[in-house]
This record gives C-alpha cells, structure tokens and sequence, in this order.
C-alpha cells in the first residue's frame, strides 16, 4: 500500500454499527500520508473536511487508484485528531485488500 503514500483515496460509508445511526452517502476525497501494515491501519489528511463528518460507529470502504489497478478495503474509522499536517483520519483495515485491474 506505500505505492499509494501521498495518493487521494475515496472513502464512502457504506453501514452504520449503531441502530438508527445516521447514513451518510458522501464520498470523501482524502490524501494517505502512510500505511502502518502492522496495526493495518491507514492514515488520511481530510483537507478541508471536519472531522465531525467522520462517523466512528460506521463501516468505511477505502478505494485506492493508480494507472494500473484500483484496491478496495473495508474497515473502521478509529482516531480522528488535529495535528501539524491538519485533520488526521486512522483508518483500521478489517476486510483486506481487493485488487481490481483496469486493465
């Protein structure tokens, strides 16, 4: 996933944990600033986005798109903090990495 380190990525709620939670349908364009493959967790810059928008009670799937194939996960939004480089989103991986040729 380095390979996509400093990519916009998509990122769409795609299922609320919580009954009667609120869906939100936006897809929101975020920028990875890096992959720890040891928690399996991604962080993404939300630019102008608050965090707020960024429900911790939802189903997530990250989609991540180069010239040569789109990678899918699905997981859960864990942190969400401020720091020097802005609105931080960490992103837990719970359901892998699907790779789509666009081929």
């Amino acid at each position: 996933m380095e390979k996509f380190q400093d990519d916009t990525v998509k990122l769409e709620m795609i299922k609320t944990i919580l009954d009667g939670g609120y869906f939100n349908d936006n897809i929101y364009l975020c920028k990875m600033i890096k992959y720890n493959e040891e928690e399996e967790c991604i962080y993404l810059l939300t630019g102008k986005t608050e965090l707020s928008e960024f429900s911790l009670d939802s189903i997530y799937e990250c989609t991540m798109t180069d010239e040569e194939e789109e990678v899918k996960c699905r997981g859960k939004i864990v942190e969400r903090y401020w720091d020097k480089r802005g609105k931080v989103l960490v992103f837990h991986v719970e359901n892998g990495f699907y790779k789509n040729s666009l081929n």
